[in-house]
């Protein structure tokens, strides 16, 4: 049997998401649990409130982050979203993250 390696926070390079860090930063900050429903509704917020530039600018690294995170454990992709991308989201499991990803991306 072989062990999976997971991959590291320091895997990801947080300054190839630019435009990603920018949303999650504007919409899930520290108080963003006193604003929406869920992470899902905050990233639901941001496709609704963005402007056209923006979405398309947030899609695609939305889909590369995901594509990153895969394998991922939950407590280094907590590091990553709160340190790395300064934000105030704590995923509580890997398929929330993912599901917030995808909304982000338009899916």
């Amino acid at each position: 049997m072989t062990a999976t390696t997971k991959k590291a926070p320091a895997t990801v390079d947080v300054r190839a998401y630019p435009a990603l860090r920018d949303a999650l930063r504007g919409y899930l900050h520290e108080d963003w649990t006193t604003e929406y429903a869920d992470s899902e509704d905050a990233a639901r917020a941001f496709r609704r409130d963005a402007a056209d530039d923006e979405k398309r600018n947030v899609a695609p690294e939305a889909k590369k982050l995901q594509a990153a995170l895969e394998g991922m454990e939950v407590r280094d992709l907590r590091k990553l979203l709160g340190a790395g991308f300064g934000t105030g989201w704590r995923p509580s499991t890997a398929a929330e993250a993912e599901r917030v990803l995808r909304i982000l991306a338009g899916e």
